[in-house]
């Protein structure tokens, strides 16, 4: 059967629907998608007939959560065994119009994505509807600050969004440096909006602060600050809307998602968020399901769980009910004040399954971590490293490096055993906390790696 294009509609249309509407819709969509995965896409086809899936007999919720789960594993043996798509791929290799790949960042290896010029046109839109609803509009003057180009959606995707939105843009990530961003900032005149990772953001207001620039009075057109790629401490958000002086706004999305699947509305507070806010699901373009990863059962509102996606208008490389790895926190649209009818997830909670730390016996994300070091508003950036020593004991660093505005002498060995103070209270693990150089510690463009643990070399060296 051949794909029928879903049309992009603006994001007003959905804002007036109904929570009863937006699942009718999704649920018309899901089962267009899943006969033209039965009819047209091999690996699914004979995935589903193996799981005795019908797709004309799903008809509610419970009957799709039969259906299996896809994962990375699966996608890289079905790409190794038919290089370079896979079977999945869904369309004739002549229409393929972009190849897209994912990050490899789990060490897992990268997955490999075809996508149609029908998705490409949809990939512009996700990116789009995020933008919109962090207060993006046709015409401004927008800084991209992220590394454009490359293979995964975050390098391609949004300037495809930028063009769908009718924005004046400028790309600078991976072209200048962070002090020449900050100098072109004045020579641009007007500035809108920007949008960077979740980290660059850190680093472009530290070097601000270092050559005196103020967003306040040198941007006082800035009324979008848009960012994404990872978690963040709500302390630290709220320094960074004061120095920029305008709200934040973050997006979260994927190379499997075909760009973004969830955006944040801006200035709206919302009731169960731990002050960090709801990032709604574009729920029309993608089935979220928040999952408990012990038990595969939906959470509960306010609770933790891993994401769970399937596409529901991509024809080239879709995926269904993908576990992305992902933790987030759930939260039903009735638990926002914008009034929008998507439920979503908490802002600034993202994190991954695959990064949480086992050290002596307790659970540690790095997000934890974060939200430690710097709700301290002297710290500037930290690392750390896991790892054994002489003795077999477990040892844990964590080195930072302090602003030139932190506290000297006595008073700056108290900021430091407080911070550690604060980690042991948010993690339950003590951790030696030492002053570094800051020019010893990474500065970061997109997505952090501020964790090493070497404990297995440790271990094999005294084996």
């Amino acid at each position: 059967m051949p794909f029928e294009p879903s049309r992009p509609l603006s994001l007003s249309f959905y804002r007036a629907l109904s929570r009863q509407q937006v699942l009718a819709m999704q649920w018309q969509k899901l089962q267009r998608q899943l006969a033209y995965l039965a009819a047209a896409n091999p690996h699914y086809r004979d995935k589903l007939r193996q799981a005795r899936i019908v797709p004309e007999r799903i008809r509610v919720l419970a009957d799709f959560r039969h259906i299996p789960f896809s994962d990375k594993a699966e996608f890289v043996a079905d790409q190794t065994a038919e290089p370079p798509f896979g079977r999945r791929l869904g369309i004739a290799r002549e229409r393929v119009a972009l190849i897209a790949m994912t990050s490899g960042t789990s060490g897992q290896g990268q997955e490999v994505y075809g996508r149609s010029a029908n998705d490409l046109v949809m990939v512009g839109y996700r990116h789009w509807l995020a933008f919109e609803l962090a207060g993006m509009r046709p015409g401004d003057l927008v800084v991209n600050a992220t590394p454009s180009g490359g293979v995964t959606a975050g390098g391609w995707g949004p300037p495809e969004g930028f063009r769908f939105g009718g924005v004046t843009v400028f790309h600078l990530g991976g072209v200048f440096n962070t002090e020449q961003i900050v100098g072109l900032f004045d020579r641009l005149g007007g500035l809108n909006a920007l949008y960077a990772s979740t980290n660059y953001v850190n680093t472009l207001t530290e070097v601000c602060r270092r050559l005196g620039f103020e967003p306040r009075r040198r941007l006082p057109q800035l009324r979008c600050l848009i960012f994404a790629a990872e978690g963040y401490p709500p302390e630290w958000a709220e320094r960074m809307a004061e120095f920029w002086s305008c709200p934040l706004t973050e997006a979260y999305g994927s190379t499997q998602s075909v760009g973004y699947a969830f955006g944040q509305a801006a200035g709206a507070p919302d009731r169960r968020s731990n002050g960090r806010g709801m990032l709604h699901g574009l729920e029309w373009l993608n089935l979220h399901e928040i999952l408990d990863p012990a038990t595969l059962q939906p959470v509960k509102p306010g609770e933790e769980g891993e994401l769970v996606l399937t596409n529901l208008d991509i024809e080239a490389s879709p995926i269904l009910r993908f576990r992305t790895g992902d933790r987030v926190r759930y939260l039903p649209h009735e638990e926002s004040r914008t009034g929008l009818p998507f439920d979503g997830i908490e802002a600034g909670h993202i994190g991954r399954y695959d990064d949480m730390l086992k050290i002596r016996g307790n659970n540690v994300w790095p997000q934890a971590v974060d939200a430690a070091v710097f709700a301290h508003v002297e710290v500037a950036e930290y690392a750390g490293n896991v790892e054994v020593d002489e003795n077999g004991r477990t040892d844990v660093l964590v080195r930072l490096a302090l602003h030139p505005q932190a506290p000297e002498g006595e008073a700056r060995l108290g900021l430091l055993a407080r911070i550690a103070q604060t980690i042991k209270a948010r993690t339950n693990v003590s951790m030696r906390v030492v002053e570094v150089p800051r020019d010893s510690l990474p500065t970061f463009t997109y997505k952090t790696r501020r964790w090493t643990d070497r404990r297995q070399q440790g271990y094999a060296g005294k084996g």
